[in-house]
């Protein structure tokens, strides 16, 4: 009896230890990405890589809040005795903070498509930031992308960039490991005439929410620097739009858009795209099968 007691409880020790060492590696991916605004490199490879990996670790997150009931937070900063002071010293810079809700947008203009080459060498130094679809039960959060783009074009026009710039015989052909993630749009803009941001998908139609990126010294105001950009998207009505989409785990090329009543998503052939071109919007469409067609406007 002594001896199967002895032999049970070493059981249930070895258990709780890797019980707890699994929860160690957890906590240990999840600690890093504590912010919900991460500087990222210049280029857009790094940022679909890096949000990415962000989300996949907010997914774990809350698979184990849910399902294991082990609760999860990111690191908390402690006030410290010198934050007192210093507000006692200078209680002047305190009251000047900026308001981190609102961020007043005077002006907002579109980079066209022929001035990609002129942004990127202008900001060639910006260490980027970027907010993704996240928790947030807001209308930019919770939207379908596809219908976002709709709003996009309806408010600013067409995108800066899009798949069809992308795509080329060089890029098909290149390995994997190489090729730079398929980016299915980006609007890039200049606010207050010197704040660069960009709005990307790259995630595809079927997802919701879009990303948003900025310099990283606006990373704690990057929330409301977004709210207050795409402010005109609530209150707009879809325009008509038409792009390639390019669904990586099956390597299928798509036509997706929306026609003025329904949003589409078509199969075609790679054959069918003429690379720096971008498609254009057909009033009566063929081949679409009711399994990648929506019959609702609204989302």
């Amino acid at each position: 009896m002594h001896v199967a007691s002895s032999i049970q409880q070493g059981r249930w020790v070895v258990r709780m230890w890797l019980l707890l060492g699994s929860v160690g590696i957890v906590l240990g991916a999840l600690l890093p990405a504590s912010g919900w605004a991460q500087p990222t490199p210049a280029d857009s490879l790094s940022l679909a890589e890096r949000y990415r990996a962000v989300r996949f670790q907010a997914l774990v997150q809350q698979f184990l809040e849910e399902r294991r009931g082990v609760p999860v937070r990111p690191p908390r900063a402690l006030r410290a005795q010198g934050d007192s002071i210093a507000a006692t010293r200078h209680p002047d810079k305190r009251a000047a903070a900026p308001d981190q809700r609102s961020f007043p947008v005077t002006d907002v203009r579109r980079v066209r498509d022929l001035e990609r080459t002129w942004f990127r060498e202008r900001y060639a130094d910006v260490e980027w930031s970027f907010l993704g679809a996240g928790t947030r039960v807001t209308f930019f959060d919770t939207t379908r992308t596809r219908a976002l783009r709709a709003y996009l074009e309806a408010a600013f026009g067409e995108p800066t960039r899009t798949m069809a710039e992308l795509y080329s015989n060089a890029w098909r052909r290149a390995p994997d490991s190489t090729r730079e993630e398929p980016i299915q749009f980006e609007y890039w803009f200049i606010v207050n005439d010197s704040i660069p941001v960009r709005v990307s998908d790259v995630n595809g139609p079927a997802e919701r929410g879009v990303i948003v990126s900025t310099r990283r010294q606006y990373r704690d105001r990057l929330l409301a620097l977004r709210n207050g950009l795409l402010a005109p998207l609530r209150g707009g009505r879809p325009a008509p739009y038409v792009d390639y989409y390019y669904e990586d785990e099956t390597r299928r090329w798509y036509r997706v858009g929306y026609d003025g009543e329904t949003y589409f998503r078509e199969r075609i052939s790679r054959f069918d795209i003429t690379p720096g071109r971008r498609p254009a919007l057909e009033t009566s469409r063929t081949g679409t099968s009711s399994s990648e067609s929506s019959s609702s406007a609204s989302e």
